[in-house]
């Protein structure tokens, strides 16, 4: 089970073994019409879609949680938002968490102390 990723409620990860298929939920999520499969970039067009919806609850385990993702080193990133994404999988986890780390601290250095 992972913590409810990227949102604090209902969205959830689902990964299949035998085709080792990660079933994204939310995370990933973008906008437009795209073809069925792609191995284009979804990490750009996921933060794009972030900055209209803002959904992620970032907090302290959505970095870890997604590069604890990476590690099954999902062969398909099924979205639920978008086109699914065939590409380096390991590597656009690892680029979605890094993100979601830099926006978590900028979000805190603009708390007041």
């Amino acid at each position: 089970m992972t913590p409810h990723v990227p949102h604090g409620w209902d969205a959830g990860v689902i990964y299949e073994e035998t085709t080792r298929t990660l079933f994204c939920g939310d995370l990933f999520t973008h906008l437009g019409n795209g073809p069925g499969i792609t191995e284009r970039d979804i990490v750009g067009p996921a933060l794009a879609a972030e900055d209209i919806f803002y959904d992620t609850s970032l907090g302290p385990s959505i970095a870890p949680t997604v590069r604890r993702l990476a590690g099954l080193a999902p062969r398909t990133l099924a979205l639920m938002h978008g086109s699914s994404y065939v590409g380096d999988t390991v590597t656009a986890l690892h680029e979605l968490a890094g993100a979601y780390d830099r926006r978590l601290r900028a979000a805190m250095a603009e708390m007041p102390a």
